[in-house]
C-alpha cells in the first residue's frame, strides 16, 4: 500500500521529512511536489496530480493547503485510491478577513521578510519543536517563490463552502493548538465525507512535522485497516 503525500502551502514536500522518517520503513511513500515558478489554480494542480497517481492501491494525504486538492480527487475516485487522509486542513476559506487583507499587501512585505526563531517557534510551529523542524522550515522557505505563494493565498480565499457528498473512507487530523486553521473547519468534511473519522493530535498547525509519531501511527492504523479488510 503507497501512501501519497500533497504538500502544504510551500509546495515542496520537505517538510514531510519528519512523516516519513516516523513511518515504518516498509510503508512505500510517494511526495508529489508542485511546480515552485508556476502559477496553478487548485483545478490545474487536480490535473496535475491526477497525472502522477501511481497504478497501485494507494492512500491519499492532503495537508493544510493541499487539502481542497485531494478533496476533488476523492470526488473522482481514481481506481486505487482506497483512503483519503486530511491534515489541518479545509475546504472553505479558513481565515477570510486575514486571507483577503492578503490579497492587497505587496507580493514581497510579508512573504520575502526574515521570520525571527521565536516567531517560528511559538506562532508557527509551536514551542516544543525542536532545532530540525525550525531548520526545515527555514529551508523551504528559501525555495519558495513570492508570487507563487501569493497566488496559492488567492486560490484559498475563493474557496467556497457548498460541497459535494464524497462516500470514500476519511479520516481528519486536527491540531489542538492550531493558530492558521479554526476547528470548526473540520465542521465542514464531517458534512461531506459519510465515513469520516477525526483525529485530535496535540501540536501546532504542522502537526506532521511537530507530533510525527502519532501522525505516522494514525497512517499506519489505517493501512493495516484497509489491508486486512480486502484479505
Amino acid at each position: 500500500m503507497k501512501v501519497v503525500l500533497l504538500p502544504g502551502l510551500d509546495g515542496t514536500g520537505i517538510l514531510f521529512k519528519p512523516l516519513t522518517d516516523a513511518l515504518s520503513k516498509d510503508i512505500d511513500t510517494m511526495v508529489i511536489s508542485y511546480p515552485p515558478d508556476l502559477n496553478m489554480s487548485y483545478r490545474e494542480l487536480v490535473e496535475f496530480v491526477m497525472g502522477q497517481l501511481p497504478k497501485e492501491e494507494f492512500i491519499l494525504v492532503g495537508e493544510s493547503f493541499s487539502g481542497p486538492i485531494a478533496y476533488q480527487i476523492a470526488l473522482l475516485k481514481p481506481k486505487t485510491i482506497k483512503s483519503v487522509i486530511f491534515v489541518a486542513t479545509f475546504l472553505e476559506n479558513p481565515r477570510r478577513y486575514f486571507l483577503n487583507l492578503s490579497r492587497l499587501l505587496p507580493k514581497n512585505f510579508i512573504l520575502t521578510m526574515p521570520i525571527p526563531d521565536f516567531i517560528v517557534r511559538y506562532f508557527i510551529l509551536g514551542s516544543a519543536v525542536d532545532r530540525q523542524v525550525i531548520n526545515l522550515y527555514k529551508q523551504t522557505i528559501k525555495k519558495r517563490s513570492p508570487s507563487v505563494l501569493s497566488f496559492r493565498l488567492n486560490e484559498i480565499s475563493k474557496l467556497s463552502a457548498s460541497k459535494e457528498p464524497c462516500d470514500l473512507r476519511a479520516i481528519y487530523i486536527q491540531a489542538t493548538n492550531d493558530l492558521l486553521v479554526p476547528g470548526s473547519c473540520v465542521e465542514v468534511f464531517k458534512k461531506v465525507f459519510k465515513r469520516l473519522n477525526v483525529f485530535r493530535v496535540r501540536g501546532s498547525h504542522f502537526i506532521l512535522q511537530t507530533n510525527p509519531i502519532a501522525c505516522a501511527e494514525i497512517i499506519e492504523n489505517e493501512i493495516r485497516f484497509i489491508t486486512e479488510q480486502s484479505t
